[in-house]
């Protein structure tokens, strides 16, 4: 059975009909610099961009012809094919099954799985691995779920704040479950990690425990939706990785590492990484962190609680020590007592919006 980073499901039918459209041809150095490859499914915006209506795809502007038939904003999915004549995009009808293989080929009766498209439109919501790796409420699960190993898994899938590593933290982001099927097919057999704890917690639970099988089963569907999101980036040459580290002695945290695309023409990408957890002592906390090419960093906190931006503050000079071990400098460090503003994700995509968040 193949795992959820082993496909990609396009995203809904185009909006308007795609028949008479003709293709849009694109240079051999355009699709390289794209990353376009035979027979890839590949998702284009409509943008106005000075009152002529462009094709956004990857972060580059192309002239359709097409496009007069749609409106700023409108998404249409292609397929890439090449001829004699070169490399074309051609529109994708609404019949069509747009399925992708990642790493090897995919059934066409996959093509309609509702698995796979519930998890694809799983719907924004909190974060159920968040609500379940907590100290107050793991501990009691275990306990009550009474499963032989549980206890010796979570202690191998569960770090402690107060000795947090470098280490620890890649080690956390191999056992969060979204690798586990890609390293079972590369090395024959995967370290422990959260999905697979999670799975054996389920498989350990009576079925009376109504409450205790919707949250797990939930925790799980927000692991493979993961994988799916960070294959569709990986596909776009993009990276996304959103997990959780949980601790034994703190609230978890969650992570999401994401890189766009890189480009000849733009130099390298910055790396970005978001943190978010909330504590009893200094309430919720976001932390934006974003890792320039020449190895400077600038960082943006959110304290939701009076008095936790001062305590940062205090820290500052030995945060800048300590990234100075590592080799990289703090050359601007932004503080805000205010919770992080949230945008819509539908409104997120390449060519959606500018992303003028601080």
């Amino acid at each position: 059975m193949l795992g959820p980073e082993q496909i990609n499901v396009s995203p809904r039918p185009p909006p308007v009909p795609m028949e008479g459209i003709a293709a849009a041809r694109v240079s051999e150095q355009v699709a390289k610099a794209i990353g376009l490859k035979d027979n890839q499914i590949v998702r284009g915006i409509i943008e106005d961009r000075g009152g002529l209506l462009k094709l956004v795809l990857n972060n580059r502007e192309l002239d359709w012809d097409g496009s007069k038939r749609f409106k700023p904003g409108d998404r249409i999915d292609f397929r890439v094919e090449s001829s004699i004549y070169g490399r074309s995009l051609r529109p994708i009808t609404g019949g069509e099954v747009k399925v992708a293989s990642a790493a090897i080929p995919v059934p066409p009766a996959l093509g309609a799985s509702p698995r796979l498209l519930s998890l694809l439109y799983r719907p924004v919501q909190p974060s159920t691995i968040n609500q379940l790796f907590r100290p107050q409420t793991m501990a009691p699960f275990i306990d009550q779920l009474a499963a032989a190993n549980a206890r010796q898994s979570a202690d191998q899938l569960i770090a402690s704040m107060q000795r947090i590593t470098p280490d620890a933290v890649r080690s956390g982001l191999l056992s969060s479950g979204l690798f586990g099927e890609y390293m079972l097919m590369q090395q024959g057999a995967s370290r422990p990690d959260i999905k697979q704890f999670l799975r054996s917690l389920l498989k350990a639970t009576a079925p009376n425990q109504t409450r205790v099988i919707t949250e797990l089963t939930s925790a799980i569907d927000e692991i493979e939706s993961r994988q799916i999101e960070g294959l569709q980036a990986q596909q776009n040459r993009e990276v996304s990785y959103h997990f959780v580290l949980p601790f034994f002695d703190a609230n978890p945290v969650s992570v999401h590492i994401e890189r766009e695309a890189n480009y000849a023409d733009d130099g390298e990408a910055d790396w970005v990484i978001n943190l978010h957890t909330e504590t009893d002592s200094l309430g919720e906390l976001w932390l934006k962190t974003t890792l320039k090419v020449n190895s400077k960093i600038e960082m943006i906190f959110w304290a939701d609680r009076p008095g936790s931006v001062d305590i940062a503050r205090a820290a500052s000079a030995d945060l800048k020590r300590r990234l100075r071990d590592f080799g990289l400098e703090l050359s601007k460090l932004t503080l805000l007592d205010a919770r992080r503003p949230s945008i819509d994700s539908s409104l997120s995509g390449p060519g959606q919006v500018v992303d003028v968040r601080t």
